[in-house]
């Protein structure tokens, strides 16, 4: 699983209110890296809000389903995916990079 940190956006009686969600991202990547250390990502097959923060205090997907219904949130979950996909690849093989020098260093360090 990848996690993708974004906002939920909350349009309620109550007033408008941007919070801090995360995101859960079920992807299929390519199996193998680039020359470049990057792989591509095949396919999405979902992404689901794991959870919130409102307040200070952190809220599951049920809390926002009840407060702005179904249809909102899944609209956002699809919002979610596309800034995930935008960054996701390049993401990766930065994390990548990092971890081969993190070797490098602890090799020369031996």
């Amino acid at each position: 699983m990848d996690y993708h940190t974004a906002t939920l956006t909350l349009d309620v009686a109550e007033g408008y209110s941007e919070c801090e969600a995360t995101f859960e991202v079920d992807a299929l990547w390519s199996r193998h890296r680039d020359r470049h250390g990057m792989r591509r990502v095949d396919h999405v097959n979902g992404v689901s809000l794991e959870s919130w923060t409102f307040d200070g205090r952190q809220q599951n997907r049920a809390t926002a389903v009840a407060l702005i219904g179904e249809a909102e949130v899944e609209r956002q979950e699809d919002l979610a995916r596309t800034a995930w996909l935008e960054t996701a690849e390049q993401d990766d093989a930065d994390g990548y990079a990092d971890y081969q020098r993190d070797q490098r260093v602890a090799y020369a360090a031996e």
